[in-house]
């Protein structure tokens, strides 16, 4: 048979073998070019973008570098920065993250490409204590927040509505002197003002948020609140494995997301029930009443509205977002701004001098007064450089990839700024650890308003800044022009110095001082 030309029936078998496999070689062949177009196209974009990741210390599989990150992870963030640079790339679990410690490259990524970096990881802090992300702080970028951050910025902390609740503060400021003042047996002890600040701020946003007055020292009601929202910072200032290890997450290992879950339900009540009081009012009242609205009476009035409807449960994240972040941060800022006043009495004595040259010694300072005090405003802004309430400003995540300062960022890449290393630049402060108010002294350095000011990030910058600035800052200027016009302060021993690491990183002590009455009567 094979003489005749007919092939042996092992040949016949290969061909019928050849002829089957031929569309899975052809499919297969097709395949491998087609990832290597993708290859090649993926190599191409990010030649264009930027060919490298920028560098960073060597990952650990699975924990990555979280185990580089103790006690204080600002500082040793800080000291990772000097041996790679001001853009380093962190493996944190999972999770690519992106730090930046220097002015130059965090205008980069918050001015130049703020819109790629606008949006917020998914964390379990915004889906327990920001309503499943409902609030303004934690939730992702888009038409949503898009929506809420017009609410606040044009209806709630305009500058009209902050100068409305200038009497609020005031108020509430010459109470806390007083208090004050009581509590020392009129000079005779120590005081404890950390209380007072944590207090006077809870006070001050428990006002303007419900126009109603509650003690946060002394009142049972009061201390329970004040109890939640320690909890609320410890819970969100911690490093939750679940965020960076999505696959622990389900473990809970350090009780976080079990904590978070208490004390949001904890704070809701409290929230629900004075906005329902808010709605009975209204309900019995309607606008009959002629008393001055606060936020939550403007909340409820732009339910309705079909511009910008909400719902009862972005109300609720709003009024929690701002009574936490707006009384921790002033508070933690305040206690930092007294701590360098009491360990440099030549700063305390300037600004009474200053003060004095505005108001005399006959009345109190007001909010208005402060316009025409430069070195007080300045002692403010050295405050707001050597301790940042934030040292690391919450996290930002990368929209889509991009190239930043010559290095590939890929999409989903998560940023965090360290603004405290940046205050601290000594290419940008001449003495950047000494507390030197006199430098911003004829300079028009605006760390509030002005978009391109980067040598400090006491507020964030770029479309996620904090939109409570303005008021923080308003009311800081006035508690420390207030409290070193009435009182000479005394400390007993050195001032220990040392701070703990949180959302906020606050003393690791409380700062006691005794005062002593220097006009001649107290409010």
């Amino acid at each position: 048979m094979a003489s005749m030309g007919f092939p042996e029936p092992l040949d016949s078998i290969n061909i019928i073998r050849e002829c089957a496999y031929a569309p899975a070689t052809a499919t297969l062949c097709s395949l491998i070019i087609f990832l290597w177009v993708l290859h090649r196209f993926s190599v191409k974009r990010k030649n264009t973008l930027g060919s490298r990741l920028p560098r960073g210390p060597f990952a650990w599989p699975i924990i990555g570098n979280l185990n580089q990150l103790k006690r204080l992870p600002h500082r040793d963030l800080h000291e990772l920065s000097k041996k790679y640079g001001p853009i380093m790339m962190l493996k944190l679990g999972s999770v690519r993250t992106v730090l930046v410690s220097s002015s130059a490259m965090a205008k980069e990524f918050l001015k130049t490409h703020d819109k790629v970096f606008a949006s917020r990881p998914v964390s379990a802090v915004g889906k327990y204590i920001g309503y499943n992300s409902k609030d303004l702080i934690f939730v992702p970028h888009g038409a949503y927040w898009r929506h809420m951050r017009k609410l606040c910025v044009v209806e709630l902390l305009n500058t009209k509505r902050i100068d409305s609740f200038r009497c609020v503060r005031e108020q509430e400021m010459l109470l806390t002197v007083r208090s004050m003042w009581e509590m020392s047996g009129k000079g005779g002890k120590l005081v404890n003002l950390t209380m007072f600040f944590s207090s006077f701020s809870q006070a001050v946003m428990w006002r303007i948020l419900s126009g109603t007055k509650i003690s946060f020292h002394g009142d049972a009601h009061g201390e329970e609140i004040k109890k939640m929202v320690s909890e609320v910072t410890a819970v969100v200032g911690s490093i939750n494995i679940g965020d960076f290890i999505p696959y622990l997450g389900w473990q809970d290992l350090q009780g976080v997301e079990r904590r978070m879950k208490k004390v949001h339900n904890s704070m809701d009540q409290v929230i629900s029930k004075i906005i329902e009081e808010h709605q009975q009012r209204r309900r019995e009242f309607h606008k009959e009443h002629e008393q001055q609205p606060d936020i939550i009476d403007v909340l409820l009035e732009m339910e309705s509205l079909d511009g910008m409807p909400i719902t009862k449960e972005n109300i609720k994240a709003i009024v929690f977002d701002m009574f936490v972040a707006g009384t921790e941060t002033t508070s933690t800022t305040l206690e930092w701004a007294m701590s360098e006043i009491l360990r440099n009495p030549s700063v305390a004595k300037k600004m009474q001098e200053e003060i004095e040259s505005v108001v005399g010694r006959e009345r109190a300072v007001s909010e208005r007064d402060i316009g025409s005090m430069e070195y007080v405003q300045c002692v403010v802004k050295e405050t707001l450089r050597l301790y940042p309430a934030l040292p690391l400003l919450l996290p930002h995540e990368s929209t889509q990839d991009c190239a930043v300062g010559g290095y590939f960022i890929p999409e989903r890449s998560r940023l965090i700024v360290n603004a405290w290393a940046i205050g601290r630049d000594p290419s940008l402060w001449e003495d950047p650890l000494e507390f030197k108010p006199e430098r911003f002294m004829g300079k028009k350095v605006d760390v509030v308003r002005d978009k391109d000011y980067f040598d400090m990030l006491p507020f964030g910058a770029g479309r996620r800044g904090c939109p409570g600035a303005a008021m923080a800052d308003v009311t800081m200027n006035l508690v420390l022009a207030q409290l070193v016009h009435y009182f000479e302060w005394s400390v007993e021993g050195d001032l220990d110095m040392t701070e703990v690491f949180g959302v906020t990183t606050p003393r690791s002590v409380h700062l006691l001082a005794r005062p002593a009455l220097r006009l001649p009567t107290c409010p």
